[in-house]
């Protein structure tokens, strides 16, 4: 199968080399080559919708999209969230007009915003706070009104907490272990509010199937299992083996009731797809990566 892939991130990555080994035809187009990726890549601007387009005439029949702002420091209010939630809908109009058999483009569990039980996609009302959310489903329901009377299979994918190896260092996990590792006093701004926590391969693992499988068009990637960030900091020092950081916590006052984890009867789940991996399976991976 012909797969386009747009963007090659900490995620992506992992899409990239499991639907390759599948035996899948892929090309990826991205601001930078990726030197761990054996397809072929080209490099552009993916806002410049016009210099993107010559990419198109290698006629994919699958389209995934993952390219948006991540930069952990300002990506939910930087004004670049307008202009990746354009082109998803430009992309949007293209796969209606080319009969693209399948456009998937990755979502985000922050489009639910602040919730006190499970999110379940089809069902949960969306509730976008910041920009970067508010634009995603912006994106989200254009696409989905443009491509609904075409012939083309749409899936919006929520991802909810992402990790695997080569995560930007800045984020929570890989600052965790750094933290314990280092003997460094550990910061923790939010100790309560419990997060859906997925790894990289189930998320590929997960695309795989949606591309093999029928499915409603939003979808939510999880586990169905959320942890603190207390409880992810227990479960690393188990593995770790350093039983010190408690003397090293500075935690703050959280009173954050927020819920971010996938329903147990999401769309997948009710599908019959299921994560592999556990909290421990996935962070000794990324302890052994």
């Amino acid at each position: 199968m012909k797969i386009l892939v747009i963007g090659n991130g900490f995620i992506a990555g992992t899409i990239i080399r499991k639907l390759e080994s599948q035996g899948n035809e892929l090309l990826v187009f991205s601001r930078s080559p990726k030197l761990d990726i054996d397809c072929k890549q080209i490099v552009g601007d993916v806002l410049n919708f016009d210099e993107f387009a010559q990419v198109l005439t290698w006629k994919p029949q699958v389209i995934i999209h993952t390219a948006w702002i991540t930069s952990r420091l300002r990506y939910n209010e930087d004004p670049t969230n307008v202009a990746f939630a354009n082109f998803t809908i430009k992309l949007a109009t293209y796969v209606a007009n080319a009969g693209v058999e399948h456009l998937i483009v990755l979502g985000t569990c922050a489009e639910y915003g602040s919730q006190t039980f499970a999110s379940t996609a089809g069902i949960t009302n969306l509730n976008p706070i910041t920009l970067y959310a508010k634009q995603k489903v912006l994106a989200f329901r254009s696409a989905e009104e443009i491509l609904v009377d075409s012939k083309s299979r749409f899936s919006w994918v929520r991802v909810f907490q992402p990790y695997g190896p080569r995560q930007d260092r800045q984020r929570l996990l890989p600052y965790l272990i750094q933290a314990i590792t280092m003997h460094q006093q550990i910061h923790l701004v939010d100790t309560t509010t419990i997060l859906d926590w997925i790894t990289t391969r189930d998320i590929a693992l997960a695309i795989s199937w949606i591309i093999s499988n029928s499915a409603p068009v939003e979808l939510d990637l999880g586990t169905s299992i959320g942890y603190t960030n207390l409880e992810l900091l227990k479960h690393l020092e188990g593995l770790i083996g350093n039983s010190n950081q408690w003397e090293r916590l500075a935690e703050q006052v959280s009173t954050s009731t927020q819920v971010s984890v996938v329903g147990k009867g999401s769309p997948l789940f009710n599908l019959g797809w299921r994560p592999i991996d556990s909290l421990d399976q996935g962070l000794k991976w990324v302890l052994d990566s």
